[in-house]
Order: structure tokens, then C-alpha cells, then sequence
């Protein structure tokens, strides 16, 4: 009777661990995460800088973001051409797992997803 109840407590544990990696394995499909403001929008990339309110994100031009050295701008590839994103929103995006960052300046990424946390206006 012992032995049946450690096997089964043995069997539920090792069932706990294949959950647990299996839901951790899908957020790991993206790559580095990436917050801020969108200062410039192009047709297939959008610049993101973080630490900006967004305030200064309307009314910063793109070269005066450049040259300030608190920011720290990225211009990245937009995933889906089909989203209409506007200066001044604050986005969350996730870069492409295994892909590295242009160090170029502005630095420059691929983003998996991009998510819109709040409105520009």
C-alpha cells in the first residue's frame, strides 16, 4: 500500500514537471521584450524609445530622440503590414527568438508581435 501511494505521488509530480515545462516552452518561442513609445512610423517598421511619456513622444521630432542619450530608440520590422500603428502609442513587442539586434543607430530588430498597451491620444 505504501509503495502504491509513493508511485502514485511519484506519478503526479512527474506529470506536474511535463506541465510546467510545456506551457513555459510556448512563452519561449519569442525573443527579447521591448516597451515604449512609437515615435516614427514607417510603412514596414515603427521606431519604438523607451522611458518617453507621451507627451514628449508627440512633440519630440526624430532627431531630437536620436541624440539624446537616455533614449534608446529601435527601429523595428512590423510583423504584420496589416496594423495601422500611430506615434505616441506605447507598444510591447517581442523580437524573433534567435535573431540578433542591428547595433546601428538607431538599433534595429524584427519583432515577432507587437502589441498596442494604450493609446497615443
Amino acid at each position: 500500500m505504501k509503495k502504491q501511494v509513493l508511485a502514485f505521488i511519484g506519478l503526479i509530480s512527474f506529470i506536474m514537471i511535463l506541465i510546467g515545462c510545456s506551457s513555459q516552452q510556448s512563452e519561449d518561442n519569442k525573443g527579447y521584450v521591448i516597451q515604449g513609445r512609437i515615435m516614427e512610423v514607417k510603412e514596414d517598421e515603427i521606431l519604438v524609445a523607451n522611458v518617453i511619456p507621451r507627451d514628449v513622444a508627440l512633440n519630440y521630432t526624430t532627431n531630437e530622440v536620436l541624440g539624446d542619450d537616455t533614449i534608446q530608440p529601435i527601429y523595428l520590422k512590423v510583423p504584420d503590414s496589416s496594423v495601422t500603428y500611430k506615434k505616441g502609442q506605447l507598444v510591447k513587442a517581442w523580437l524573433k527568438k534567435g535573431e540578433s539586434v542591428k547595433y546601428t543607430v538607431p538599433a534595429k530588430g524584427n519583432a515577432e508581435e507587437i502589441q498596442v498597451i494604450k493609446e497615443g491620444n
